[in-house]
């Protein structure tokens, strides 16, 4: 799964993280993303059958807008965009949701949790199992990345430490496939 959207090489990820392979997910056609959202949407509705309904998708930019507004048509709630850079929070409008909201936060590919934690902060939510999902297409193993690049660098070290909120999401996470 995935064959067609992956390549090899020498990349720096935007974590920081380096990495031997990385994922395009652009590349995928539309009608791509669409079946694959639809397989998304299954495993979401045996979730949403043990954990509780979701009342509103949030998109990760970039790929996980496209995603998300998939699978808000499929499941037919709300969709917002969650920009990547927090400087263009300001320009976010998303309404105030009662604190009972079950919040679905997508985002094409997972590696370290960070953008997720990202959109947790912006949105000021709390993070308890029945408010919050999270959902992926690509959920990349830790074990396949290079942190050295990381260690010594104050921008992005802080983004690795392995503390409560990653596991959250660990436990919270959804996705289609898993390397």
């Amino acid at each position: 799964m995935f064959s067609r959207i992956i390549k090899t090489g020498k990349f720096v990820l935007s974590s920081g993280v380096r990495s031997n392979y990385d994922y395009d997910y652009s590349l995928l056609s539309d009608t791509m993303n669409e079946a694959y959202c639809s397989l998304l949407r299954q495993k979401l509705d045996t979730w949403q059958s043990k954990h509780g309904k979701f009342n509103v998708v949030v998109g990760c930019e970039t790929e996980g807008i496209r995603i998300g507004y998939v699978l808000s048509k499929l499941i037919d709630i709300p969709f917002y965009v969650m920009p990547k850079k927090s400087t263009d929070f300001a320009g976010v409008n998303i309404p105030t949701y009662p604190a009972d909201t079950h919040w679905l936060i997508v985002d094409d590919i997972v590696t370290t949790g960070t953008t997720f934690i990202r959109a947790v902060n912006f949105l000021d939510i709390e993070e308890k199992p029945e408010s919050i999902t999270y959902a992926c297409m690509i959920k990349r193993k830790p074990e396949n990345m290079d942190y050295s690049a990381v260690h010594g660098n104050q921008d992005k070290e802080q983004l690795h430490v392995r503390d409560e909120r990653f596991d959250f999401i660990d436990k919270r996470l959804v996705f289609l496939y898993s390397e």
